[in-house]
């Protein structure tokens, strides 16, 4: 069978995507493999030819990332990678693969690999220009965990007010996208102690949040969890135990998909209670906490 065209392997990639969604892997593999071995058989130097290869890699790629065999899809985005080479012409294609690697960098905790690959992703997305910034402003968001984590906070400012000012002009303020922004932002000057910053950036997510989610969603959970803390360590107390008591309200609305952060809440709480004297109503919430994970 002749491959002519990378028409063929967007037709292959919607069917390898088909087949996981219906539980069929065995099909969705032997899909993969055969879009690989097709443009490996036209071969040739051509940058076209190594773009329709570098392709159907990114669909076996993403197959296996799909199915959390990381180091398979590591080795698939890499030779896709090598195929795309530093051709601008490939720069969306070379920004999706190199995001998509440096995603499992990350997760698997290989720092400076996924910090260079990010990089290299942005750079890709931001000379395609205006219709690729919201990718952008994700990758420079997830790049920014990566030095917060390292304590670069100067860096982690820099991209994530980056990735926020993206956000802002292109999808508004009452945005999903731009409300998380925000609470990274907000966590990120809690950690680096700047407590008024980090209560006005929280405060502009928990808004958002409210207003587009309703107080019953997760994330408007964690902007409640979050100002919490920023109370507690301004000694507002009264404040403090307002948000905690929503955060918590709203947790228990959701339990089965978000128990490990209801602890927690719970936990964090707890202290609090204890440490302003008020044991009896940390025991309560102890209590009542055991009760709705059972």
């Amino acid at each position: 069978m002749e491959l002519e065209t990378a028409n063929f392997l967007h037709i292959l990639e919607d069917r390898v995507r088909t087949l996981l969604e219906e539980g069929k892997v065995d099909e969705a593999r032997l899909s993969a493999d055969t879009a690989v071995e097709n443009a490996r058989s036209v071969g040739g130097e051509g940058a076209d030819r190594k773009k329709d290869l570098a392709l159907a890699l990114e669909v076996k790629g993403d197959m296996h990332r799909s199915l959390n065999e990381w180091d398979s899809a590591c080795t698939d985005y890499q030779e896709a990678l090598g195929l795309l080479g530093v051709n601008f012409n490939f720069d969306e294609e070379t920004g999706r693969v190199a995001a998509s690697l440096a995603g499992i960098h990350d997760n698997e905790g290989r720092r400076m690999e996924a910090k260079s690959l990010y990089e290299r992703s942005i750079a890709c997305f931001e000379r395609i220009g205006p219709s690729a910034l919201l990718d952008v402003a994700n990758l420079s968001n997830n790049l920014a965990f990566i030095y917060e984590a390292e304590d670069n906070f100067d860096q982690a400012e820099t991209l994530l007010l980056k990735a926020l000012r993206i956000s802002h002009e292109h999808r508004g303020p009452d945005d999903v996208l731009t409300a998380s922004i925000c609470n990274n932002v907000g966590s990120l000057y809690f950690k680096a102690d700047y407590a008024e910053q980090a209560r006005e950036m929280h405060m502009l997510a928990l808004e958002t949040r409210s207003k587009i989610l309703g107080e019953r969603h997760l994330d408007t959970a964690q902007s409640h969890a979050n100002l919490a803390l920023v109370f507690v360590k301004s000694e507002e107390m009264d404040a403090a135990k307002g948000h905690f008591d929503r955060a918590i309200e709203a947790y228990e609305g959701n339990l089965t998909e978000a128990s490990d952060d209801y602890k927690i809440v719970v936990e964090n709480y707890s202290d609090v209670l204890n440490l302003i004297g008020e044991e009896k109503a940390a025991k309560a919430l102890q209590e009542r906490a055991a009760k709705k994970l059972k």
